[in-house]
């Protein structure tokens, strides 16, 4: 005998899906569990105002393509180069207009204080700050057609945590695209520094007092002080967060600068222990102010973390077909050779790693680092991020 469905059964579970208590998937099974049949459940949350692609059979909204005059990128800086924005120009008649922010703290600080003011079209934060744009609201999803290079990314690098397609929240949507990855470390002039330094403890050593250059990052350096008590990064146990404070605050005597804006000029003019991301040694390299023989990228023995900086699109941008445009172009395997080529980063498209400058990859990670426990990505903190921040203030306070 057919189960008769009541109205209010099935226009309750609609309701959880709108606000986001369980999935559709989890609504198209809920429904067929009460005898819908799958063309009913999609006609369901049609009908509702909710739709499911994957349920529905229905296309993404149509995307208004009007060729737009530029696309505004909101970058950090020195990590494009004008070749690349020009090439862009030349196939497609769209300049790009880049401005710049110097942490992802500072983009998020401004976009939730005043939304899109500057008008930009593409962003590219970090992975964990990816997700926080995500729950806060502050970036439109992907329509994926439009990006069709997006099928030669790593596939690694896909289904990334911070993005999650099958996540409540998402709903399906995707919300970015990788532009570069890579690693923390730290550089080591062995030319003027010859101790055997493997861990980031060896950065509390007060032999070396003044001849160390830390990042002024915070998610970066309260990284540094949780790995070396052998805590996670994205721990959110205070005591072990207030440790990893205290050893940084012992630290700062022996601190010459908190330096994030240039470390390659660091490492080219001799600080000998330079904590850094890997495309500021291979400036440095590039620069021929310093060899493989007289500068090492040391990946710390307690842990490493590892980062993905990404292409997203904030909400009411001035066009989102150009940033779509844009986000595409950027993913073609000749476009990102010359690109990785010149800011020095891994690149997410494996089509293009044999074109890159083999520089790049001096300092590469190996497949066995990789899948060590201890080496990490940063994930958004949630509520807990705030505690971060205080303690972050305390270390550069003193």
């Amino acid at each position: 005998m057919k189960k008769e469905v009541s109205q209010k059964d099935l226009y309750g579970i609609v309701d959880e899906v709108a606000k986001g208590r369980i999935s559709r998937r989890q609504f198209m099974e809920r429904g067929l569990a009460m005898g819908l049949s799958v063309s009913a459940v999609g006609q369901v949350l049609v009908a509702c105002g909710t739709k499911d692609d994957a349920v529905s059979g229905a296309s993404p909204a149509p995307m208004d393509e009007t060729k737009p005059k530029q696309v505004n990128l909101w970058n950090w800086a020195d990590y494009m180069d004008g070749a690349t924005k020009k090439n862009f120009e030349k196939a497609t008649g769209i300049k790009v207009v880049e401005s710049y922010f110097d942490d992802n703290e500072a983009l998020l600080t401004k976009l939730r204080a005043g939304g899109n003011a500057g008008g930009y079209d593409v962003m590219v934060p970090s992975d964990y700050m990816v997700h926080v744009l995500i729950m806060s609201g502050l970036i439109e999803p992907l329509n994926m057609e439009y990006i069709p290079n997006f099928s030669g990314v790593s596939k690694q690098m896909q289904n990334p945590k911070y993005d999650n397609p099958e996540s409540p929240e998402n709903n399906g949507n995707r919300y970015s695209v990788p532009y570069a990855w890579g690693t923390t470390g730290y550089a080591q002039r062995i030319d003027i520094l010859t101790d055997d330094c493997t861990k980031w403890a060896d950065l509390w050593n007060p032999a070396f007092e003044g001849k160390i250059s830390m990042l002024n990052d915070e998610r970066e350096t309260l990284g540094v002080g949780l790995m070396k008590n052998g805590y996670s990064i994205n721990t959110q146990n205070i005591d072990e967060l207030n440790k990893a404070k205290e050893d940084l605050i012992a630290q700062v005597p022996l601190v010459r600068m908190y330096e994030s804006v240039s470390p390659k000029s660091n490492i080219v003019k001799g600080i000998p222990l330079t904590h850094c991301w890997c495309g500021d040694i291979v400036l440095a390299l590039w620069s021929g102010a310093v060899t493989t023989k007289t500068v090492n990228f040391v990946m710390a023995e307690e842990g490493m973390p590892v980062f993905t900086d990404c292409l997203v699109i904030p909400k009411k941008p001035g066009s989102s077909y150009g940033a779509h445009m844009f986000m595409n172009y950027l993913l073609d395997p000749k476009v990102q050779a010359p690109l990785q080529s010149w800011i020095g980063y891994f690149t997410p498209v494996p089509a293009a790693v044999d074109q890159i400058d083999p520089v790049v990859y001096t300092f590469a990670p190996t497949e066995e680092k990789l899948a060590e426990p201890t080496t990490e990505g940063y994930e958004d903190l949630g509520e807990f991020a705030i505690e971060y921040s205080n303690a972050w203030e305390e270390v550069r306070s003193v």
